[in-house]
């Protein structure tokens, strides 16, 4: 998914019991062979995944946002303070509840501190708790001024969303920050989407927070008075790419930014209103909300479902009844219309289910999973072939795959190697030959834009393993293991391998992670060097939990250097997917 760094040093942990029962069973695990603990490890993480599906979404029990509950306190504070009193009381308690030991706030409760959490929740406090809430203020306040201010960050557009969100609760002056150039909504739509792509709403929020909290010029009031009703237009048709529900992302986080900016703007009532009821719908028992929750009242996912259904079905089990239901249920979820606002073609997937964003990344999840499965019934074949079209006709001028529009000029939004890489493994799997041109352009770009030390690195995923694993694993799939490109990134994944067997950053900095170790071992697997993926596995087994779970790594990225996440189903899927491969070659 998707963004606006955590700097996290989640370090899986290795539980084991006490005492003598303890004893005797570490003695029959050394017993055991690698392969044999693997297969153990296999079943136990199925279990636990497979004994949670249900209808639709899989359930993902990944940790509530604090950018989420401090946007929609925010925002209910502003549009809708009487009727959801109540609300805003519950979402001030869990803010001073979670509030880290050093005065911050992390993007996901219990995460190590960051800048955006910090600046949401301080204003978000400091607006809405009254006295009760002076303390915590104060003591986030003296974080935020540690690490330089708003001054102190070097992404302009992270120094105008955290300076402007504290300016409205006056902890900030707004007309010492950058201008937020709100002229670029009157560029042509061509033009506005590869410059803005998919951080549009939140720079019309900011557009929107700036015409109130800045003072202006005359050229820049009459700027404004242009730019405002073509950025409303713009955010309605965001609101009608979700449904109409008032969501923008599927995130109340980013809803509550937009609800806020145009509340305080006086603009755009009614899309105020959907954004008010969107978030009421979304709150969570005990004061919280989601970093992503979707566009219905239940929470919808498809990101960690894909990953997870694709590891299952690697462990052999595309023919349970529920990972079929799964399939079915997120095939179900392409888009059939085109994209107004993205002007890209119907076929693709979103991250929050039948209604979104439609993107690359979720595209090349799903389909990698419709595309393995030799009997398709005849309405699944043409959503696969309507997925692959859409593909096709996505590929960038230079030939990659960017996430959100095609040739885009935002470095957030692509080019991306990983989903390059995904996307001509699947285009190989469906017949395209490696000197077609779809992957012959993709290719020649791979070969452009490897780094010096062979890496690659993801625009979604931190770090290089995740896309240099993807590259190794695609061209071993396309017949290419001795191509320059693939003994580079090999190289590099051998070396970016820990001591411990793990996987991490891919600069020693910190701990493995099993979504890292996952994307590396399998790729090792593919290209045939046992020996590290091995090391790899057993990692895994050691750090799975008594429960059959692995503690996810805060990999995942929403806003880059920013806000890191991480999810559950994701780590799941490829840790069971990594095991499930070594155990091929293992019982060889």
């Amino acid at each position: 998914m998707p963004g606006l760094a955590g700097h996290a040093r989640h370090r899986p942990k290795v539980l084991r019991g006490t005492g003598e029962h303890a004893d005797r069973k570490d003695a029959v695990t050394r017993e055991l062979s690698t392969t044999d603990r693997v297969e153990q490890a296999i079943h136990a993480a199925e279990q636990v995944v497979l004994g949670a599906a249900g209808v639709g979404s899989w359930p993902n029990p990944r940790r509530a946002a604090v950018s989420g509950a401090a946007g929609a306190v925010l925002a209910l504070h502003f549009a809708d303070a009487d009727r959801s009193a109540g609300l805003i009381a519950d979402g001030v308690a869990w803010l001073l509840r979670v509030q880290n030991p050093d005065g911050g706030w992390g993007t996901l409760e219990g995460f190590p501190s960051d800048f955006v959490a910090t600046a949401m929740a301080t204003a978000a406090l400091h607006l809405a708790a009254g006295s009760d809430g002076a303390d915590s203020v104060s003591r986030a306040r003296g974080w935020i001024d540690r690490r330089g201010g708003v001054a102190g960050l070097d992404d302009p557009m992270m120094g105008q969303l955290c300076g402007l969100v504290l300016s409205i609760a006056g902890l900030q002056d707004a007309n010492r920050l950058r201008r937020v150039p709100v002229e670029l909504v009157l560029l042509p739509a061509a033009l506005r989407r590869r410059l803005l792509s998919y951080l549009t709403p939140p720079f019309l929020a900011l557009s929107f927070m700036q015409s109130r909290q800045r003072k202006h010029n005359p050229l820049a009031r009459a700027i404004d008075r242009l730019a405002r009703p073509v950025a409303a237009r713009l955010l309605a048709a965001f609101d009608q790419q979700e449904g109409g529900v008032g969501s923008y992302g599927g995130d109340p986080w980013l809803t509550g930014l937009v609800c806020t900016a145009l509340t305080r703007a006086g603009a755009a009532p009614e899309l105020a209103r959907r954004s008010v009821e969107y978030l009421r719908m979304t709150a969570q028992p005990g004061g919280s909300w989601h970093l992503v929750h979707g566009v219905e009242a239940e929470r919808v996912e498809v990101t960690g479902m894909a990953f997870s259904v694709h590891g299952l079905a690697l462990a052999g089990h595309s023919a349970d009844p529920r990972l079929l239901r799964a399939r079915s249920w997120l095939a179900g979820c392409q888009q059939l219309e085109p994209s107004e606002v993205y002007a890209s073609p119907a076929g693709a997937w979103a991250w929050t289910g039948r209604k979104g964003w439609p993107n690359a990344l979720e595209t090349v999840l799903v389909l990698r999973i419709l595309v393995a499965d030799a009997e398709l019934d005849p309405d699944t074949e043409q959503i696969m072939r309507r997925g692959i079209a859409w593909l096709i006709a996505q590929q960038d001028k230079r030939g990659s795959w960017s996430t959100f529009v095609r040739n885009t000029l935002v470095p957030l939004d692509g080019p991306c190697p990983f989903i390059t890489a995904l996307a001509i493994e699947i285009l190989h799997s469906v017949g395209v030959a490696t000197s077609d041109p779809p992957i012959r352009r993709a290719l020649r770009w791979l070969e452009r834009h490897q780094a010096p030390d062979g890496s690659f690195e993801a625009r979604w995923h931190r770090g290089g393993v995740p896309a240099t694993a993807a590259v190794v694993h695609a061209l071993t799939e396309l017949g290419m293991r001795g191509h320059p490109v693939a003994t580079k990134a090999r190289d590099w994944l051998l070396a970016a391998q820990l001591d411990d067997g793990s996987w991490s950053t891919g600069r020693g900095d910190q701990d493995g992670t099993p979504d890292e170790t996952g994307h590396a071992t399998r790729a090792l697997v593919a290209c045939g060097e046992h020996e590290a993926a091995r090391r790899g596995a057993e990692w895994l087994v050691a750090a799975q939990q008594p429960d059959g779970r692995w503690e996810p790594g805060q990999t995942c990225i929403y806003i880059r250097d920013y806000v890191h996440y991480s999810d559950p189903l994701i780590a799941q899927g490829l840790a069971i997917g990594a095991l499930a491969a070594y155990r091929e070659v293992g019982n060889g």
